[in-house]
């Protein structure tokens, strides 16, 4: 019974993140850019107290591709995460086809969020988005790799002799 609400809850948080992924994509070009150079301004000012304005925006306006390119990828990340979590469980000790599955639905979900993005004012579909995705879901699948081989190993019982 555990089992099956954690499954279940799972499954929610992944279609959860797939929504703020939409909504991120749904947000217009002016509005999705000031919202990232609206954090970033935050962090360089904190970082840099004796900078003008003038130096700050400049700071902002070099920092914000990266950061928004960082921010794709991270989002991707957390998606993988949350797919290879769901797909763990119902494809049992087989970690590499979770992985494979897992990247394919990333990939295609960067697919139709780009797509969707043409349908939105001023922005674009960016094949190179699709692969900052899909890279940023490879690296989830490495992490959770990680944290899963990890986790499995601390579930097996030791002979103590």
């Amino acid at each position: 019974m555990k089992n099956k609400f954690l499954l279940i809850m799972t499954i929610l948080f992944t279609f959860i993140w797939m929504g703020v992924i939409f909504s991120f994509s749904n947000a217009s070009s002016d509005v999705s850019n000031n919202g990232s150079k609206t954090i970033i301004r935050y962090i360089v000012k904190k970082i840099y107290k004796e900078k003008s304005d003038s130096d700050i925006e400049k700071i902002v306006v070099k920092i914000n591709k990266p950061f928004r390119k960082f921010a794709h990828a991270s989002v991707y990340l957390v998606l993988a995460n949350f797919v290879n979590s769901v797909l763990c469980v119902f494809i049992k000790n087989k970690l590499k086809l979770c992985n494979m599955i897992c990247l394919i639905v990333c990939f295609l979900y960067a697919c139709t969020d780009e797509w969707h993005q043409t349908f939105i004012s001023h922005r674009t579909g960016q094949i190179s988005d699709v692969f900052i995705d899909t890279f940023g879901a490879l690296i989830g699948c490495v992490i959770f790799d990680f944290i899963y081989k990890k986790v499995k190993s601390k579930d097996i019982p030791k002979n103590n002799i």
